[in-house]
């Protein structure tokens, strides 16, 4: 059986991104989000973690429950892939600071599977 991506060009968009990030984001157990670097909340995120200035992407868990949050970890990439910094739910909320990514299109295969 055929494997269906997510994305037609999320390797070309981020090229250094590693392989079992990929791979996750692609069979859709990880998502991936670009982050709002204009938005209020992201600005005043900068003081506590200043290495998120290099960060255009986020890499989560959309099925982890609201409840243990605390329990995940964040991966910050730059605009080639590369990992910026990891940060727990603990410390962070995605809320307010992400949007979806912009360059990054999904495969009408993909939204074809997702709606029958």
């Amino acid at each position: 059986m055929k494997e269906i991506s997510k994305y037609v060009n999320l390797q070309e968009i981020i090229p250094k991104i590693p392989n079992v990030l990929l791979h996750s984001i692609q069979d859709d157990c990880l998502e991936i989000r670009e982050l709002n670097t204009s938005a209020g909340k992201f600005q005043s995120i900068l003081a506590q973690f200043p290495r998120l200035k290099k960060a255009k992407y986020v890499i989560f868990s959309q099925y982890i429950k609201k409840c243990e949050h605390k329990h995940e970890h964040f991966i910050f990439l730059d605009k080639d892939g590369l990992a910026v910094q990891h940060v727990s739910g603990r410390e962070l909320a995605l809320y307010g600071i992400i949007k979806p990514c912009s360059e990054i299109k999904i495969s009408e295969e993909y939204t074809f599977h997702i709606a029958s």
